[in-house]
């Protein structure tokens, strides 16, 4: 049985951060986090699209902490976080199955 393989892009203050994980935890218990990019909003939301059409699920969170993210609790609240007027939103909604119809997002 094949496997999609899973992505969190995660805004943290003015960057954003995208982790390949075994799970979508909010926690990092058994989410396994390895950070395949750091950089500015715009660069991470297209290294995440272009995850998302190599086949990765794909879904955006928050971490509004300083310094390194890897092991810390991620939002999913996008719009209480710094700078989300900024923010361009990767989700992959069909393969979840999310129908969101009342975040901007």
């Amino acid at each position: 049985m094949k496997r999609n393989k899973k992505a969190f892009l995660v805004y943290q203050a003015g960057i954003a951060n995208v982790f390949e994980v075994d799970c979508f935890n909010e926690s990092p218990y058994g989410r396994n986090a390895k950070r395949l990019m750091q950089a500015d909003f715009a660069s991470c939301e297209n290294f995440a699209r272009g995850l998302r059409h190599a086949g990765y699920v794909v879904f955006s969170v928050g971490c509004n902490m300083a310094g390194d993210i890897i092991n810390q609790k991620f939002e999913t609240d996008l719009n209480s976080l710094p700078f989300c007027d900024k923010f361009h939103p990767v989700f992959s909604h069909q393969y979840l199955g999310i129908k969101d119809t009342e975040s901007r997002y």
